[in-house]
């Protein structure tokens, strides 16, 4: 498989890179036989080249990429394996807003209901007349209520475990007794000693994508006013989400849908660590208020288009930087 093209975008300041095959269209093998070629002992393992697309010097670090491939399905628009600078994603929100905007750019004519296949599960895909894109995700369901782990500088942290399309940790400090978010640096280290914790402990979530929890979600009153909440999101390879998180909102709203603090069909925006914001609501998958279908609507904007130039001599071609004699 040769990636050569590209398209970059950001949602709601939250980068996506789009990766094209070499006339420019959707690469011809579908996600199934995309994972399969790139499962090893049961695992899935992202070429260190292609990690390398979404990582300095070649990417800002925030940077999720969408490699897009045909559909393995009837009606199936097309499939997208997302990835970050670390390891594969399980469902990408802002990125998958950042790939319908793009496609729409490329001359695609997405139908109404366009359906996307991601390696959790299909997601529909509309744009509306506003030009903002939304999406209902898979189903995002809560795992775990109040549980507490021991952070390594000392004291506990208490949040659900919830699933919106990856695993999440959602710490709460909204509410009539919560506090501002503090600054991007302290945040980022608060929410990675909470992860180290977590793994420290042992814990887990339920069986989709081996339950490993890899973000960690930190919610605190909004500084926006039409905002209900702030969040700050750190991300598997170390970042934070520049966007309000996509699947972070769906794991937020199955949490805020369990406790009874949020009705079906209920408008929820949420405000990023930028303030950027996404505009959120579910319905009810089933009869346990449990198990809820997110529908997360924002703005994506392209940034740039073009073609990788793949150097032999480039000591970081294979993710890295590694010394070439």
């Amino acid at each position: 498989m040769k990636i050569e093209r590209f398209v970059d975008s950001h949602t709601e300041g939250e980068p996506t890179r789009v990766l094209l095959a070499p006339d420019g269209g959707l690469f011809q093998l579908t996600l199934p036989e995309l994972l399969v070629r790139w499962t090893h002992d049961g695992v899935l393992q992202i070429p260190p080249e292609c990690l390398a697309l979404a990582a300095n010097p070649r990417a800002a670090d925030a940077t999720v990429c969408a490699l897009v491939c045909r559909g393995s399905k009837p009606g199936a628009m097309c499939g997208v394996l997302f990835w970050n600078a670390s390891a594969p994603l399980g469902m990408c929100g802002h990125a998958t807003i950042g790939l319908a905007r793009t496609l729409v750019h490329l001359g695609f004519e997405l139908p109404a209901r366009a359906i996307v296949e991601t390696r959790v599960g299909d997601v529909v895909v509309r744009v509306l007349e506003d030009g903002r894109i939304a999406f209902d995700n898979v189903v995002a369901h809560i795992h775990a209520r109040d549980v507490e782990v021991v952070l390594d500088q000392g004291g506990v942290a208490r949040g659900d475990i919830a699933w919106g399309g990856n695993w999440f940790f959602i710490v709460r400090h909204d509410g009539a007794k919560g506090r501002a978010m503090r600054t991007h640096t302290e945040e980022l280290a608060y929410a990675a000693s909470i992860l180290r914790a977590l793994e420290r402990a042992g814990i887990k979530g339920g069986t989709a994508n081996g339950g490993v929890i890899d973000h960690v979600e930190l919610l605190f009153n909004p500084s926006r006013p039409e905002a209900n909440a702030r969040n700050f999101v750190l991300c598997p390879n170390g970042t934070f989400d520049r966007s309000p998180c996509g699947t972070g909102t769906s794991a937020l709203l199955a949490s805020l849908a369990a406790r009874g603090e949020l009705s079906p069909g209920a408008v929820w925006r949420q405000e990023s660590a930028i303030s950027s914001m996404f505009e959120a609501r579910y319905a009810v998958v089933e009869a346990d208020v449990e198990a809820i279908l997110p529908t997360i609507a924002g703005r994506a904007f392209l940034v740039a288009e073009g073609s990788f130039v793949h150097d032999a001599a480039d000591p970081s071609r294979g993710g890295g930087w590694k010394e070439v004699r």
